[in-house]
């Protein structure tokens, strides 16, 4: 099994880890403008970030040095899309968000429901021996995605305090990211669904 091929399979086994930091005990790593920072979610954040990185890392990798593969194409977006929606799912109802905390649940919704729509397109897509190539668009959604994240995990708390959303611009501009990424993908791939 070549280098990228381990790293993905890195970030897939990352993700248990990532879920077990939620279970943590609620231990204060420190506080900051009257904000506790638990250091459970600092562990986490941490982890989704390491995580991110080595899904660049593996992409470069195998188109470098030549080393894309089957597994690599197939379990690449899997282990991406698993990791985006393990994070959004625990982050319902923890109150991180520096504002609107109660959208967490739509904007999970929406993310894992653009995924599903965008994944079953690819295998109608591929049955009919079609490559759906990913576009600009999706590659700025998971870029918001992998910044937005980790900022509502550790620091969601300390932009809550100092009245700035930062966190929530963030991830909302994600989610719009999302949507239209989402559209404009269904839009340039319409054909896949005409009959042969």
């Amino acid at each position: 099994m070549n280098l990228p091929n381990k790293l993905t399979i890195a970030r897939m086994i990352a993700i248990p880890f990532f879920i077990a930091c939620f279970f943590l005990p609620n231990w204060v790593m420190f506080r900051l403008f009257g904000a506790e920072i638990l250091t459970k979610y600092v562990i986490a954040g941490i982890i989704f970030i390491l995580a991110y990185v080595t899904d660049t890392l593996d992409g470069r990798i195998a188109r470098k040095y030549g080393l894309v593969t089957d597994f690599g194409k197939l379990m690449d977006p899997i282990a991406d899309k698993l990791l985006t929606a393990a994070c959004m799912i625990m982050l319902i109802g923890r109150d991180l968000m520096s504002i609107c905390d109660f959208l967490m649940p739509i904007f999970t919704v929406i993310v894992i429901a653009r995924e599903f729509v965008i994944s079953g397109m690819r295998l109608v897509a591929a049955s009919k021996g079609r490559v759906m190539a990913a576009g600009t668009l999706g590659k700025i959604k998971t870029t918001l995605q992998s910044v937005a994240l980790p900022m509502v995990l550790v620091a969601g708390p300390v932009f809550r305090a100092i009245g700035v959303p930062a966190d929530f611009i963030v991830l909302a501009a994600s989610v719009v990211m999302t949507i239209w990424s989402g559209l404009d993908y269904v839009i340039r791939n319409k054909e896949i669904f005409s009959a042969e």
